[in-house]
């Protein structure tokens, strides 16, 4: 996570709090998530590392109390799956595993942070 200004993450921005923290968190997961195994670096040890900066990352919102009622005691895991092809090779990708809590805590605050079309 310290490749870039550290006021370049969402966990620095002034703002960082409630609602908001939460789609800081989502940029900022991908950030570390594509840093660790962007480019086709699918490896388990590529894994094991994005694993703790995942875990530095939560850490973090926790420590600043971004949201605690979204963050405290929270887990996220990564895993690597594997879904087979037409042609029969298979393909990699990283799944990413949060609670039901969390996750629809996310998904609403991206909700309400979309404009609505009608």
């Amino acid at each position: 996570m310290s490749s870039n200004t550290s006021s370049d993450w969402g966990f620095a921005q002034p703002d960082c709090r409630g609602a908001a923290a939460l789609l800081f968190f989502m940029n900022d997961l991908a950030r570390v998530v594509n840093q660790y195994l962007g480019d086709g670096r699918l490896s388990q040890e590529a894994l094991t590392d994005a694993q703790k900066a995942v875990d530095a990352l939560l850490a973090r919102y926790v420590e600043i109390r971004a949201a605690p009622e979204a963050f405290d005691g929270e887990a996220i895991g990564l895993a690597l799956e594997t879904q087979p092809l037409p042609d029969g090779s298979t393909a990699a990708h990283v799944a990413l595993r949060m609670s039901p809590r969390l996750e629809g805590l996310i998904i609403e605050a991206q909700r309400q942070a979309s404009p609505t079309t009608h």
